[in-house]
């Protein structure tokens, strides 16, 4: 099984009185062994600690943040990425801004990661909604990666005198790109809810 953090969308937070009455957790993406920068840019506005929805604890493992002011950040940052990576750009936006997965806030249920190592997970998950304030101080100093223009395969001499070509490596142009979290959008994840 993989370790997974999860992101959801809801307009109620966990232990209001309105949670209580339905969890309409919309499900948004899930990643693989990793909390990744998109996720973290999503929950920048006013990232807080919530209990999970997931995981039966007391502690606080889960984060909540506003919908609209994480979705400008992860926007803002999206923006500065270069051309190559337009497609992903093109997605991530239109998947965001569909209507049916707007709602008041993003929620990132990152227990399974939490659990990979030891340790306390609450102290795990303040020590994240400090790295999201952070790295919301400045989403402009955050680094963007580079695209990669694969080089041309080297001929060798026997390969230039028998008019031999060698086929290029298989390439992705959007390998850059899809660390950031982007690329895995779905509204069906490991963990549903009733929606």
């Amino acid at each position: 099984m993989a370790n997974r953090s999860y992101l959801y969308t809801t307009n109620h937070l966990p232990e209001s009185p309105e949670w209580q009455e339905v969890k309409d957790l919309h499900s948004i993406s899930e990643w693989n062994y990793d909390i990744p920068l998109a996720f973290k840019l999503l929950l920048a506005g006013n990232p807080r600690a919530v209990k999970s929805s997931i995981w039966e604890t007391p502690e606080k493992i889960a984060i909540a943040g506003d919908f609209q002011t994480g979705l400008a950040t992860l926007n803002e940052y999206l923006d500065r990425l270069p051309p190559q990576a337009e497609a992903l750009v093109t997605e991530t936006k239109a998947f965001l801004s569909n209507a049916s997965n707007e709602r008041q806030y993003f929620i990132l249920e990152c227990g399974e990661i939490f659990d990979m190592e030891e340790g306390p997970l609450e102290a795990k998950n303040r020590a994240l909604v400090e790295e999201i304030n952070s790295i919301n101080q400045d989403v402009r100093a955050l680094a963007v990666p580079k695209a990669i223009i694969p080089d041309e395969p080297h001929r060798g001499f026997l390969d230039k005198l028998l008019g031999r070509k060698q086929e290029p490596p298989p390439y992705d142009p959007l390998e850059p790109f899809y660390g950031l979290g982007l690329g895995n959008w779905s509204n069906i994840l490991y963990f549903q809810f009733g929606d």
